[in-house]
């Protein structure tokens, strides 16, 4: 199957209180995917998604704790992108829209075909997987194709000058550049002086978050990774 070139490419949870279906899921689509994690209910699925930043969540509906749907709608609150496939026993209306309220991307009936979730899930990898976005510090992404930073899939408003450190920060070795290297990237014709550095670097932060960009002693500038 072509498609599984991207799904290889992908981190997927998988949220199932049922050891014996949980095992399945596993050993069905687990190695589909570069890498996987597990969670027995929703709250742990919510720590879980914040943890590892998934790019597919599969998830029951009825589980302890809190169920699979409120889990979505509380996931989609911070990241209203991610697809989240529903795999359930039920197939009454209620909660078919139910599904639909919290976003869900795909609702499969149990017993459920695997190959028909495989296909669905190739389908969702070639129309999500950007190889260019590059995970940092949750929530954030950095979208090469559109030089654009994402936070939770939403744009954070940059000015050009910021977006360009940050892509440099993104190619350069281990992320970490040196505060004379900054100051001649951001001064462009001339070298900007510490104080604008420290100024530059405060300013992308309060529109980020404090860990965004560290500062390493004697090392120079850091950009926070996933």
């Amino acid at each position: 199957m072509p498609c599984e070139t991207s799904l290889k490419q992908l981190t997927a949870l998988f949220v199932e209180d049922e050891e014996s279906l949980l095992t399945l899921l596993v050993s069905a689509l687990g190695k589909r995917f570069k890498h996987y994690s597990t969670a027995t209910n929703g709250l742990e699925g919510i720590e879980k998604a914040k943890e590892i930043q998934p790019d597919i969540i599969i998830s029951d509906i009825t589980m302890p704790h809190m169920d699979g749907l409120t889990m979505a709608e509380k996931i989609h609150a911070d990241t209203p992108d991610l697809p989240i496939v529903i795999l359930s026993a039920y197939s009454d209306k209620g909660k078919l829209l139910g599904a639909i309220d919290a976003g869900i991307a795909k609702y499969f009936i149990k017993p459920f075909d695997p190959d028909e979730l495989l296909s669905y899930l190739c389908i969702l990898a070639e129309k999500h997987y950007r190889p260019e976005k590059v995970k940092l510090i949750p929530p954030y992404h950095f979208d090469e194709a559109n030089h654009a930073l994402l936070r939770g899939g939403h744009v954070v408003k940059l000015t050009l000058r910021e977006l360009d450190l940050i892509s440099y920060l993104i190619k350069a070795p281990n992320h970490i550049i040196s505060k004379e290297e900054i100051s001649r990237h951001i001064g462009k014709e001339a070298k900007a002086s510490d104080e604008s550095v420290r100024v530059f670097i405060r300013r992308l932060r309060e529109k980020t978050d404090r860990d965004f960009i560290q500062n390493l002693p004697k090392r120079g500038y850091v950009l926070g990774q996933a």
